[in-house]
């Protein structure tokens, strides 16, 4: 054997580990982003209720402030105070926290509604979706990117993977197979380029995916111990935030009886 020869092998061999080792982390870190979503949704179901209650009166409470300033201002400069204009003026600036709201009403439902998948489902709906992965995952396959119908595939794939639904993730299965025969891609090219700096900007995404919130949420939702604890923790915010509330609401009506408080109705 040649040199040449030699180091070519050797060459190839290193590259074929190194992309195995990056398709490895590729799925790691896509299974731990399916962690997190599923922890989220853990998290809100345990504490949705409480935490957007709590939201709730803090936008209460903020709402109150603004209109004691909105008062404070008008009664300074002897004007008496418009309603119907504070109103408006304070319900523009609380549209931010009422779509905050919203959301976390819609997400406490959502997760509520949401069912538990079974272990073999789950194990079943992985294992797919590593042969799919291997096969149409953009940072694998290069056609990916530029093909819409494999786009398309991938997307669907990972919402299937996502809502382990297995039935989904069967089918497209073989309609993967069909899209990269029809493309001649069966053994489709490997983008290869720049392997190791890759690999360690994928680590780096694992390591924040595991030390930030959602992930970090798993091992309170393991905790019976820490999971009462933060609900007393959600329950003396509550309490505070409704005391905050019933000191504002007092604030503010000495504030108008001290100023000599005079309403403006505006009437259509």
């Amino acid at each position: 054997m040649t040199q040449n020869v030699k180091t070519t092998m050797e060459t190839r061999s290193n590259t074929d580990s190194l992309l195995r080792d990056y398709e490895d982390l590729l799925l790691k870190r896509d299974e731990y982003l399916k962690q997190a979503g599923s922890y989220q949704t853990g998290y809100i179901k345990e504490f949705g209720a409480q935490i957007t209650e709590n939201f709730e009166l803090k936008a209460a409470c903020i709402r109150e402030k603004k209109t004691i300033n909105y008062c404070r201002r008008r009664i300074n400069r002897g004007l008496a105070v418009d309603v119907t204009r504070m109103q408006s003026e304070v319900d523009e600036e609380m549209q931010l926290y009422y779509t905050q709201l919203r959301d976390l009403e819609k997400a406490t439902e959502a997760a509520e509604k949401s069912k538990n998948v079974d272990e073999f489902r789950l194990s079943r709906s992985k294992k797919i979706y590593r042969r799919l992965a291997k096969q149409l995952h953009p940072d694998i396959n290069k056609k990916t990117e530029t093909n819409e119908s494999l786009q398309e595939l991938w997307e669907r794939v990972v919402n299937a993977y996502n809502h382990s639904n297995v039935d989904e993730l069967e089918e497209l299965e073989v309609l993967v197979r069909k899209a990269l025969r029809e493309l001649g891609e069966e053994a489709f090219s490997v983008d290869v380029a720049n392997l190791e700096k890759r690999i360690e900007r994928t680590e780096r995404a694992i390591n924040d995916i595991l030390t930030t919130e959602p992930y970090t949420y798993g091992a309170l939702l393991a905790d019976e111990e820490r999971k009462e604890e933060f609900r007393r923790e959600l329950q003396a915010e509550h309490e505070d935030y409704e005391q905050y509330l019933s000191e504002l609401r007092k604030a503010l009506e000495e504030i108008l009886a001290e100023g000599g408080f005079k309403a403006v109705m505006k009437l259509n």
